[in-house]
């Protein structure tokens, strides 16, 4: 169930931000004790207000959900019928929280109020803008009714999205090397709507061939790999092994041609 912040909860942001706005103005909050209604920043220009928040609202809800370096999946359930959500994300330059601050503090004017598309204008003001004098991209800013906290924003277009080619989302790579066995893999899941990889990408160097083998896994219910297809192999030294910039790449790669073919094999096993 969404969690917005309540009015009572809203009166407690708009007064910590009056009485100590210059502690909160033009800085960035780092507090180890944070609560969702805690500030982080108050933008310099008109004085937005910009709180912790959680999975629904606030400066989570909002870096989560369109960061191009967040990797969270969001489902939608339209009558029982489950997909995969792809929401806008930000361009890959944009810095989290300067960048934000920076485009809700241009778009927020009353020139720029967005009357006619607001969905929930009983909970939210909605202000939509563009910036950029050479390649000009909308933006959407949405603050709670009458104050200048911020709710979310979030980029019009799906221009910097990656591509997809599968129902199932990228979950987050990582390395694991295993002894006695003596290899050493590198894996990307890919998650169903529970959050339980259902196939997965993997590469794997066995040490003891000196071999590095690719595979296409599919997981059964619990996660756990129950098959293997494999794509392609080569040779390998024995001092050779994955780092964290190959799980970095692989995160964020094109992986479309290796989704096709997850796509392709669970058609057939349906």
């Amino acid at each position: 169930m969404e969690k917005l912040f309540t009015k009572e909860e809203l009166l407690l942001i708009e007064n910590e931000a009056n009485s100590n706005l210059e502690y909160y103005l033009d800085a960035h909050v780092l507090d180890g004790n944070a609560t969702e209604i805690s500030i982080k920043t108050i933008s310099k220009k008109n004085q937005l207000i910009f709180v912790e928040g959680n999975q629904y609202t606030g400066f989570e809800h909002f870096n989560d959900r369109h960061s191009f370096l967040s990797f969270k999946n969001y489902w939608i359930n339209n009558d029982g019928n489950i997909k995969l959500d792809n929401p806008s994300k930000f361009n890959p330059r944009t810095v989290p929280i300067m960048d934000y601050i920076k485009i809700a503090d241009t778009i927020f004017c009353k020139e720029n109020k967005n009357i006619t598309k607001n969905n929930r204008p009983e909970f939210f003001d909605k202000f939509t803008g563009v910036l950029g004098s050479d390649l000009k991209e909308k933006y959407h800013l949405i603050t709670y009714k009458d104050t200048k906290i911020v709710h979310t924003l979030f980029p019009d277009k799906k221009t910097h999205n990656s591509k997809r080619k599968c129902q199932f989302g990228k979950g987050i790579s990582k390395i694991i090397t295993k002894f006695p066995e003596g290899y050493n893999d590198l894996f990307m899941p890919y998650e169903n709507s529970e959050g339980k990889t259902a196939y997965s990408i993997l590469y794997r160097k066995y040490y003891l061939e000196k071999i590095e083998r690719l595979f296409i896994q599919k997981h059964d219910s619990e996660g756990n790999p129950t098959e293997q297809f494999l794509l392609g192999y080569r040779n390998i030294e024995m001092h050779e092994k994955f780092e964290r910039e190959d799980m970095n790449r692989i995160q964020i790669s094109d992986l479309t041609e290796f989704e096709k073919i997850i796509t392709k094999i669970d058609e057939r096993s349906k």
